[in-house]
């Protein structure tokens, strides 16, 4: 591959994709620290690279024609899809390969009909545009590319995507008041930095946006760094933290390049996270050990996944197949045994920072042994990636789009074994419209929520997804959060207490809100969730 070449072949295509991926991957930390909101879901760049890690993982080291190989691709990203930065991005890879369809190699005039057929397909994703999202970047990156060779039309597609994302603030408010760009947006220049200094033969200067203006800790904004990834097919998905002081996250990251594959360690002197995968997990969890203090572990077997989409359609026939079963998605265990004790047929784990991809929901719907399945999604970064699944599913998936743990409880109350797929469907929807949803996190950085300034470490208190109030402590935020929902007599109040509140402090706050709301009902479950000390239902 030569800057002069007038046709990239199948293996160009996917070097150039991979080094786009790792441009990403590089500067993942910047680019989710971009978010502007200061709650505790900032991955865009994640999502991103976990996105394109799949999907070069399915390709595979393909010899084979341009198109070939953007359709593998494509096909990797749909099923590995996270987040909806991921899943958007998925759908502009797709675009990309249908651009491509039959194509042996890839000219600048496929370049361009491929960007412009990525572009295409990631509006149609989205039911409601908007412009000043990586949306815009992209269509800019088609509008740009010019003929000539393949560099010179990537080239001119780069700075045409540069440029439309220094604009993005002056098309979205909330990112004028943060001072920054499009985090989906950086994320879609950094792959094309990539893709053009591989294709040039010289890495090309990115120009990283800054963080927000009143400064984002990177480190601390990826703490929550891949709570899940991408699968291989066999071994142990490995992960942990490592706290202490005067940790050397570049020192760890090579002592664990040289004990497992698929290696991610980010971190500061004080953090370090580990993902990798490996044979066996036991030397990495001795490396953090050793490192300093170690924390949230998590370790999974992949021996039993599978990494092609054929495999994902092949049905348990050891398990009868029901009329109908439902797949939801819980952020932590306790909530996960509520969807079950409740008639979940399969529960996924994911919500903030950790969300799932569309070919685990697809395997989760297959598990049901059902001739149909209801995904529930109850987080709106999962709603995008239930929908892909549902797409993959052939027929087999609907999806209940709930973006909360409490619409997904009010949802699943209305299985009823009499009613078929439709009726199910339209008394979940009614159910999940008739609930009210909060939750009371923790600012992870200094930023803004609907026009008001937050600051790093206070208490907010979320209503239907709007800021309601901030407070210094979790349970003034609560008690906020409470009285701005302001709950009739013969009201439930259920409060879904996440890790870093004990059972007894949770039921001390009911028994509070009690007291001040007489005449409303108080109930305590242990969620189980990581980031959220409360999650809110109002009936």
């Amino acid at each position: 591959m030569t800057p002069r070449s007038n046709a990239l072949s199948g293996a160009d295509l996917r070097d150039m994709m991979a080094a786009g991926a790792a441009c990403i991957q590089e500067h993942a930390g910047s680019i989710d620290a971009l978010n502007v909101y200061p709650v505790p879901d900032g991955d865009t760049g994640t999502n991103m690279t976990l996105t394109l890690r799949a999907a070069l993982a399915y390709a595979g080291e393909v010899d084979s024609s341009a198109g070939a190989v953007s359709q593998e691709v494509a096909r990797g990203a749909l099923l590995g899809a996270r987040g909806n930065s991921g899943v958007i991005f998925s759908q502009f890879l797709k675009g990309f390969a249908a651009g491509l369809a039959d194509e042996r190699t890839m000219g600048a005039a496929g370049l361009h009909r491929a960007l412009t057929a990525g572009a295409d397909a990631s509006y149609q994703a989205v039911a409601k545009p908007v412009e000043g999202t990586m949306l815009t970047v992209m269509r800019a990156a088609a509008e740009g590319c010019t003929g000539g060779t393949p560099a010179v039309a990537l080239r001119a597609a780069y700075v045409a995507a540069a440029e439309a994302l220094e604009r993005t603030p002056e098309q979205l408010k909330v990112l004028a008041e943060a001072g920054v760009v499009d985090a989906g947006g950086q994320g879609v220049v950094a792959f094309l930095a990539g893709a053009l200094g591989k294709l040039e033969g010289a890495p090309v200067p990115l120009k990283v946006a800054p963080a927000p203006a009143d400064g984002v800790d990177v480190a601390v904004a990826m703490q929550d760094f891949l709570h899940a990834s991408a699968e291989e097919q066999f071994g142990y998905c490995t992960q942990f933290m490592v706290y202490g002081e005067g940790l050397d996250p570049d020192a760890i990251r090579a002592q664990v390049q040289e004990l497992a594959a698929s290696t991610v360690v980010i971190g500061d002197e004080n953090t370090v996270r580990v993902h990798a995968h490996a044979a066996d997990p036991g030397p990495l969890l001795s490396l953090g050990a050793l490192s300093g203090t170690l924390t949230e572990v998590h370790i999974e077997s992949m021996d039993s996944q599978h990494a092609h989409f054929r495999t994902l359609h092949q049905a348990d026939a050891s398990r009868p197949q029901r009329a109908l079963a439902v797949v939801a998605v819980a952020p932590g265990e306790g909530i996960a045994a509520v969807f079950r004790e409740l008639g979940a047929a399969e529960v996924v784990s994911g919500g903030q920072s950790m969300n799932p991809p569309a070919s685990e929901l697809l395997a989760a719907a297959q598990r049901a042994s059902a001739l149909h399945v209801v995904l529930l999604p109850n987080n709106p970064n999962v709603v995008l990636a239930a929908h892909q699944a549902m797409d993959l599913s052939e027929g087999l998936i609907s999806v209940v789009p709930t973006e909360s743990v409490p619409q997904g409880v009010a949802a699943l109350l209305t299985l009823n074994p009499d009613l078929n797929p439709e009726e199910t469907m339209e008394a979940m929807e009614e159910a999940r419209h008739a609930v009210r949803s909060g939750e009371v996190t923790v600012a992870v950085r200094e930023g803004s929520v609907n026009g008001t300034p937050v600051q790093e470490g206070e208490a907010m208190a979320l209503l239907e997804r709007k800021l309601a109030a901030t407070a210094p402590t979790v349970n003034e935020a609560l008690a906020a959060l409470v009285a701005a929902a302001a709950p009739a007599d013969g009201s439930l109040i259920t409060l879904f207490h996440g890790t870093d509140i004990s059972l007894p402090e949770a039921r001390e706050a009911a028994e509070a809100l009690r007291a001040t709301h007489t005449g409303v009902e108080v109930e305590v479950v242990t969620g189980g969730q990581p980031h959220y000390p409360y999650i809110v239902s109002f009936e």
